[in-house]
């Protein structure tokens, strides 16, 4: 994991910017190196405090908030950075992760909420398709969610029951598990998820 973060701090950041003297930076980046992703948020955020539109301290700062599980704080770092660059395609699919992270999470969402950040995730990880169409974690992410969804729709509660948004959603997150299947080969994880789509949708015709 260390590893991967390094990685992450080397190469990541929005393309050539220099951090000689940009303090917070640096700091929020040895935190990330260290694992400390409160403190690095907490460095960053410093960094955005100073230069509002420094697109990589709102990057990293998305980025260290999503690794301290504060999702809600990470939407709002990469909706900052999506409007000053939209075309930045990691931030939608962090972004969708959040979304999901937080609907799937915390048990005191209320319904509206919950369907809103499902649909959003699916939105964002769209995108990362549109922008990024041979990243198949993109589909297999918003798979997820599109079963997340028909699973959700498919609850007998009054204003959320809809048996035929039940049945798209759940088709259409066979298609994304099919289309990651085709492209990495046997895989058994996705293949379980195939097979419970399916199950899913042998079950809502009954």
């Amino acid at each position: 994991m260390k590893n991967s973060i390094l990685s992450l701090v080397c190469f990541l950041g929005l393309a050539g910017t220099v951090y000689a003297q940009e303090p917070y930076i640096r700091l929020g980046q040895k935190a990330l190196m260290d694992r400390q992703f409160t403190l690095a948020a907490d460095y960053f955020e410093k960094a955005c405090d100073e230069n509002n539109s420094d697109m990589n301290a709102l990057w990293f700062l998305g980025y260290s908030y999503f690794h301290a599980n504060e999702y809600r704080k990470c939407i709002t770092a990469f909706d900052k950075l999506v409007t000053l660059k939209p075309s930045e395609t990691v931030a939608y699919y962090y972004r969708g992760k959040a979304k999901t992270a937080l609907y799937s999470g915390l048990s005191n969402i209320l319904a509206a909420e919950k369907e809103k950040l499902m649909k959003g995730a699916i939105r964002d990880f769209s995108t990362g398709i549109e922008m990024s169409p041979n990243d198949f974690k993109f589909y297999q992410n918003r798979g997820l969610a599109y079963y997340d969804l028909g699973v959700y729709k498919n609850q007998k509660i009054n204003n959320i029951y809809n048996k035929t948004e039940a049945i798209a959603a759940v088709n259409l997150s066979l298609k994304d598990f099919q289309k990651v299947m085709a492209y990495s080969g046997s895989r058994s994880d996705i293949q379980s998820l195939i097979d419970k789509a399916r199950r899913f949708l042998v079950d809502a015709q009954k």
